[in-house]
């Protein structure tokens, strides 16, 4: 998402050199779940959790929002795979389900969340003590998981509808549906008519969504 006339990972790489961490977590919040904010949230939070430990504050607002972010990722994990991969509306447009997203400690633990590093659990631990089991998020959330599948593949066959009608009228072929909604491996959204499509317009497109995913993991990496 852009931020008025800015890119989100513009943004916080700026914010990080003027060392904005609060900022920071803003502005990942409201570009969530795209490929990168759940990762730049957490290094954000970090350093806001080790300063207010430092300074020998309570941080157990900051602890919880890190956690969050951590449950939201591993929600996402499969979505987001495709978003870095695809781009588009559609990425942004699922994020409508995360005030959904159950993040219970006792039953989600932290053994499935990626983005939690040894101290970030150490910290967890000490605040909340240990969970009573570790699952992974998207089975504790199954059915809004599934909806949410589900809305994303909708935004992204209609962005390839109107991908299509910009270039010559044809349709573009859909993306291929995640295996969680669909077990057989066939896509639900699929249109015969897509292979209409012409080779040349179908290059355009994949060459334009593969340098928007390079940019994105260029300014993540500088």
């Amino acid at each position: 998402m852009v931020l008025g006339t800015e890119f989100w990972a513009v943004t916080v790489k700026r914010l990080k050199r003027a060392g904005k961490n609060a900022e920071i977590v803003a502005v990942t919040k409201q570009n969530l779940p795209l490929p990168g904010t759940f990762n730049e949230m957490a290094v954000a939070l970090r350093k806001q959790i080790r300063a207010r430990r430092k300074a020998h504050k309570r941080y157990n607002d900051l602890l919880r929002q890190l956690y969050h972010a951590a449950v939201w990722e591993n929600f996402f994990g499969d979505i987001n795979a495709l978003c870095l991969k695809e781009q588009g509306t559609s990425c942004t447009v699922v994020g409508q389900f995360i005030p959904r997203i159950k993040c219970d400690y006792k039953l989600i633990g932290y053994e499935h969340l990626d983005i939690l590093g040894v101290n970030d659990v150490k910290w967890i631990v000490e605040a909340w003590g240990g969970p009573k089991n570790h699952i992974p998020a998207r089975q504790i959330n199954q059915k809004l998981h599934a909806r949410t599948v589900a809305r994303f593949q909708l935004e992204k066959e209609r962005e390839q509808r109107l991908a299509g009608e910009l270039f010559g009228g044809q349709q573009l072929p859909l993306v291929e549906s995640l295996d969680t909604a669909n077990p057989e491996g066939q896509s639900q959204l699929e249109n015969p008519s897509a292979d209409s499509a012409k080779p040349h317009q179908r290059k355009m497109i994949v060459a334009i969504l593969i340098a928007a995913a390079l940019g994105l993991v260029i300014i993540l990496a500088t």
